[in-house]
């Protein structure tokens, strides 16, 4: 395989062509540590040697999936950037006019969303030496991985944030593109952040969020904050091994991020949309706790709408929630296009005002998106909407499931801005709200303490994860747990469920 490359002092020279298929047969070969599948370019001794020297790195490249030529190292050689299935890599070739001579790989990292993970280099395998009496011994092992780092995508129709970009361990940028900051060579942004204030387009990215040792199921742990009259006199320092931290937030381009999503190999996508009064950082945390919580094996994804974070700014949020509901359809829809088997949504609070509608409107279109499971947790909507758009929803969802509560104090509050309406997360004496195609069950009985409104029951009793951990696993209906019973009580047929502590 030659190709001529002109004339040089009246000598015409020839060199291989090491392109991506080449590369990639190669690379196929090294993670079967099999000689015979080297292409013939290759000379014997120098895929013996490379197979020698790097063999132990073969597992871990496994999926040998792309190679892209790169000209960023000012090296002799040639250089391809090879994407594995959890891996990815830099290999170096040396060739003459006829083979060639020698391969090496000289950096290697895990994938993550973030692409921000430390590069390795790979030691050579060694046989045993001995020095003063001593024998050493070379080993290659995998880059330490943290099992405490949550990670997942968002999508937001939120305003970017103009403040300082602020990562965890502090990387060193790589590079400058069109005035933003890139952190590495992926293509991925780091962002600063989202606020309150309403975009007119949807922003991509992922998320990275460190989950302290000591993390108690349903809770966030934060630094303490002392506040009089709403004003901050003292905050505590975040600490990695005691609270929730961000580590990355990440921003890329729409097409990347259905690749990204698709590259993860997953067949099962889990969307969060949040309530009212929640930051963008709030939102993050909240995923991160939910997912590490749930152990959930999917690709997480969190819908972030534009909350100001204000109990006061409800008024505003309630407009914000109405005009997010044909971003969440394309949210919905990138997941489709990323092959996607399965797709389950948690909406809390008025994040069902949003999935609501706008699953009710698009039950009617000619390719209406197909939910696996829908959960309503405490869902701030017009009762009497709820009941007339469920049927709706219902013909493009397969499960539906209620959590409603009598002590919801923000659901209280929001009834009174409402007119008095009754919310569908309400439980009033005349018991929750009952639809044939619903599971309602009501956590009353969880009580009124949890975070001053209870308006976070589903995501901060233990009992409540573990139900929603069945249901998203397993799709059963209730009772899944002995603390959840029917009622009525047998022997009489239950129309819905109940929280018993």
């Amino acid at each position: 395989m030659f190709v001529g490359l002109g004339q040089s002092s009246g000598i015409c020279r020839a060199e291989p062509i090491i392109d991506a298929q080449v590369v990639l047969q190669i690379c196929q070969a090294f993670s079967n540590k099999s000689l015979e599948k080297m292409p013939a370019i290759v000379l014997p001794e120098a895929a013996k040697q490379f197979l020698e020297t790097y063999g132990r790195l073969s597992e871990k490249f496994d999926g040998c999936l792309s190679a892209i030529e790169t000209k960023s190292w000012r090296q002799a050689g040639t250089i391809f950037l090879l994407q594995h299935t959890r891996y990815e890599s830099y290999w170096r070739f040396s060739a003459d006019e006829t083979s060639i001579k020698e391969i090496s790989i000289r950096h290697y990292r895990p994938v993550t969303l973030a692409g921000d993970a430390e590069w390795e280099e790979p030691f050579r395998d060694r046989p045993p030496s001995t020095s003063a009496g001593k024998t050493t011994h070379i080993y290659i092992d995998s880059p330490p991985d943290n099992p405490n780092i949550i990670e997942f995508f968002y999508a937001t129709n939120r305003r970017e944030s103009d403040q300082p970009v602020s990562l965890e361990d502090n990387p060193m940028p790589t590079s400058k593109r069109n005035s933003t900051t890139v952190f590495s060579s992926s293509g991925w942004t780091a962002v600063s952040g989202f606020t309150g204030e309403r975009n007119a387009d949807l922003s991509f990215g992922a998320a990275r969020v460190r989950v302290p040792e000591g993390h108690q199921i349903g809770k966030i742990e934060l630094p303490s904050t002392i506040k009089i009259l709403g004003i901050a006199f003292r905050s505590d320092s975040a600490d990695p091994t005691r609270h929730f931290t961000v580590r990355s937030i990440a921003k890329t381009s729409e097409d990347q991020w259905i690749k990204s999503l698709s590259s993860t190999k997953k067949k099962r996508a889990l969307i969060f949309v949040h309530g009212f009064n929640t930051k963008f950082q709030d939102a993050v945390f909240r995923t991160a706790q939910i997912v590490w919580d749930l152990q959930y094996s999917g690709a997480a994804v969190l819908f972030s709408w534009p909350s100001r974070g204000e109990i006061a700014d409800y008024l505003y949020d309630k407009e914000s929630a109405l005009g997010s509901r044909a971003a969440l359809l394309r949210v919905i829809d990138n997941l489709r296009k990323a092959k996607f088997e399965s797709i389950d949504i948690i909406a809390h609070s008025m994040g069902n005002l949003i999935a609501v509608d706008a699953l009710s409107n698009a039950s009617a279109t000619k390719s209406p998106p197909l939910i696996a499971q829908f959960v309503m947790a405490a869902p701030d909507v017009d009762r009497d909407m709820f009941l007339q758009d469920i049927p709706k929803v219902a013909k493009v969802a397969k499960g539906l499931t209620l959590y409603a509560s009598a002590n919801d104090k923000a659901l209280q509050l929001s009834k009174r801005v409402a007119g008095n309406i009754p919310r569908a997360g309400d439980v009033p004496p005349s018991g929750p709200i009952i639809i044939a195609s619903v599971s309602t069950i009501d956590v009353s009985a969880i009580g009124d303490e949890l975070f001053g409104l209870n308006h976070n029951a589903f995501a901060t009793t233990r009992n409540v994860l573990n139900d929603l951990k069945i249901l998203i696993e397993t799709g059963a209906k209730p009772p899944r747990l002995a603390e959840i019973r029917g009622y009525p009580e047998p022997p009489q047929k239950p129309i819905y469920f109940r929280y018993s502590p």
